[in-house]
């Protein structure tokens, strides 16, 4: 009679509990990413809804409950539970934006060399052969001077690039007209920006930075185009209900 099934059924079911329990603390832990006036009222209700859903042998969330819970949390986090889809895509792509400033950072950064070379050859050969040696080393340490303070102010551009786009990421998702004015102008700088580049031949001494800098500008149009499409007017003439 060791044998008897009911034994093994008794541990099976206190199996289940544990496994259950350890799914529970799981859910609550993913819940707690949530706003706490938002926890207060539906932490009971989601829990009993992922368990109720849940795999009877689930030990733990799968990755997509995990990726779903977390993405809403961010979402009500950021002010975007309720702000129309135009409005989700452009606050979406507006922190696309910042990593694709990070990257041009960072590409500009490891172009350096690349630019410092261009512009010593390019300073030679405007000099040309003839040019005595004390002068052409004069003008080559004034043109790597100002390749440094350029380099220089462009870090310092770029960080505060990066700042604006999260910023008004964050003030447009939670439906501020004054940020989405702030995207337009900003979105209008940048492309000039690119554009006079672009024509001063910048894609010569760093091609990679330009097409890098290509990706931020397309980005910020294709942002303020979301922004200022018509179904988002409304959300921003009405923030405080919108949020």
């Amino acid at each position: 009679m060791t044998g008897w099934p009911p034994a093994g059924e008794s541990f099976s079911v206190s199996d289940r509990a544990s496994s259950s329990a350890r799914l529970e603390r799981a859910y609550r832990r993913l819940v707690k990413c949530y706003p706490r006036s938002f926890r207060r009222e539906n932490t009971e209700e989601i829990i009993a809804v992922l368990l109720a859903t849940a795999r009877p042998d689930q030990r733990r969330p799968s990755f997509a409950e995990a990726a779903d819970l977390l993405r809403g949390a961010a979402r009500m986090r950021l002010g975007l539970s309720r702000c129309p889809r135009t409005v989700l895509h452009a606050v979406r792509l507006m922190y696309l934006g910042a990593l694709a400033e990070l990257a041009l950072l960072i590409t500009s950064l490891l172009s350096v060399a690349s630019i410092q070379a261009a512009g010593r050859a390019a300073t030679i050969r405007a000099l040309g052969p003839h040019a005595a040696p004390a002068l052409t080393r004069s003008v080559l340490a004034r043109v790597a001077a100002v390749i440094r303070t350029e380099i220089t102010i462009g870090v310092v551009v770029a960080l505060i690039a990066i700042a604006v786009w999260l910023f008004l990421a964050w003030a447009n998702g939670k439906g501020s007209a004054l940020a989405r004015v702030g995207a337009i102008i900003a979105g209008a700088f940048n492309t000039a920006a690119s554009a006079e580049g672009l024509l001063n031949g910048d894609a010569t001494y760093a091609p990679a930075a330009t097409i890098v800098s290509c990706v931020v500008m397309a980005i910020g149009i294709a942002a303020v185009v979301l922004l200022v499409a018509k179904p988002s007017w409304p959300y921003f003439a009405h923030p405080a209900t919108a949020m």
